[in-house]
């Protein structure tokens, strides 16, 4: 949830000016640092997923972890995240997350 949510501050909706202005001094302090701190959060994610055999929550943080390497034009890493997401996703038959995966793997190539 952490590495999603530092993934939102720099690349996800802008929040309407009073929510800004709300929490101004958290975004000032965390801004500068949040895509390296959705990395890591999102890294510790997959961790913790495949120690806990968590197959869905490990196919979704290595689609946000893909997600953010896309957008941050890292596209080898993009690539091998998203395609482990595609591999995770068919396993456990999660067809509608598997779509998206596929669709975002084949906007890599």
């Amino acid at each position: 949830m952490l590495g999603n949510l530092y993934f939102q501050m720099p690349y996800g909706e802008r929040p309407g000016n009073l929510s800004v202005i709300k929490n101004i001094g958290f975004l000032a302090k965390n801004l500068p640092f949040a895509s390296k701190k959705a990395e890591t959060f999102l890294n510790k994610a997959v961790e913790s997923a495949k120690r806990f055999e968590a197959k869905g929550i490990l196919g979704s943080a290595y689609m946000d972890l893909g997600n953010l390497y896309r957008i941050r034009k890292r596209n080898d890493q993009a690539r091998t995240c998203i395609a482990e997401a595609v591999n995770i996703f068919k396993k456990i038959g999660a067809e509608v997350h598997l779509k998206k995966a596929m669709e975002a793997l084949d906007g890599l190539e």
